[in-house]
């Protein structure tokens, strides 16, 4: 059996890839020797990012993107296509978070979620299927979270979110597959990124996320990183509609 992952010059879109755990799988893409499209909103700090990847040797580039607009997905796409030729991995990775009770909850809020942590996905994963069906082959990854299988009080809009994400992950691989393209994606826990600094400076907040997790402990980026290299691999060429939970045993009790 080969175990070569195969990733050397595949060409990677990476969205929120700006920070965290995008920037992780940005790095992490990159040391494996694919050519990688950041897009984010955030162009100071992406610009950034690409630098102190490509100072390792990286081959990435920043672009700016807001995944809920479909024209600037549409066009971002046929950049990278023009630039690179061709797209193999898609990481619909941009995602944001917002903790509030339902009652408390402004609608604006409630649909800039749903937009973002969902219908960003959707659109991306439509604007890059038709390049993946002409190339006849392609891995997308959609990042879940373990709260797309669970709940807690407070995170309604974002717990819907990613149960829809979930739900996406299995719809689009039976509509793909057929074109050999892998849709998958990755449910983690609490990872200890930026996203997650309120929580940990909280001790009453944090001690109950560790009472949760059976681990003990967060997760780190490259715990995220590795799943993701996987399912993006040859390794994985049989896995499809599969969501991966990375959650340090949160949904094993």
């Amino acid at each position: 059996m080969n175990f070569d992952l195969g990733l050397d010059g595949k060409v990677a879109i990476v969205t929120g890839g700006a920070m965290g755990l995008g920037k992780g799988i940005a790095a992490g893409l990159a040391s494996l020797g694919a050519r990688v499209a950041i897009g984010d909103v955030n162009e100071q700090i992406g610009q950034q990012t690409a630098q102190e990847i490509n100072a390792k040797g990286g081959n990435v580039e920043f672009f700016d993107l807001d995944v809920t607009d479909d024209g600037q997905f549409q066009d971002f796409v046929e950049h990278v296509v023009k630039r690179f030729k061709r797209i193999d991995i898609l990481v619909n990775n941009a995602g944001i978070a917002a903790k509030s009770n339902c009652i408390d909850m402004q609608v604006a809020d409630w649909r800039r979620i749903i937009d973002v942590n969902l219908t960003g996905m959707w659109i991306g994963s439509r604007a890059v299927a038709p390049v993946m069906i002409k190339q006849k082959s392609g891995k997308i990854i959609n990042m879940c979270s373990m709260f797309g299988f669970t709940a807690m009080p407070g995170l309604s809009a974002y717990a819907a979110s990613k149960g829809g994400v979930n739900q996406l992950t299995k719809a689009l691989a039976l509509e793909l597959i057929e074109h050999n393209i892998n849709v998958n994606a990755v449910a983690p826990a609490y990872i200890a990124t930026e996203l997650t600094a309120n929580m940990r400076n909280d001790p009453e907040r944090y001690k109950d996320i560790m009472r949760r997790t059976p681990i003990g402990r967060l997760g780190t980026i490259g715990e995220v990183v590795g799943p993701v290299v996987f399912l993006v691999s040859d390794l994985a060429n049989f896995m499809v509609g599969q969501t991966m939970l990375v959650d340090g045993g949160w949904n094993a009790w």
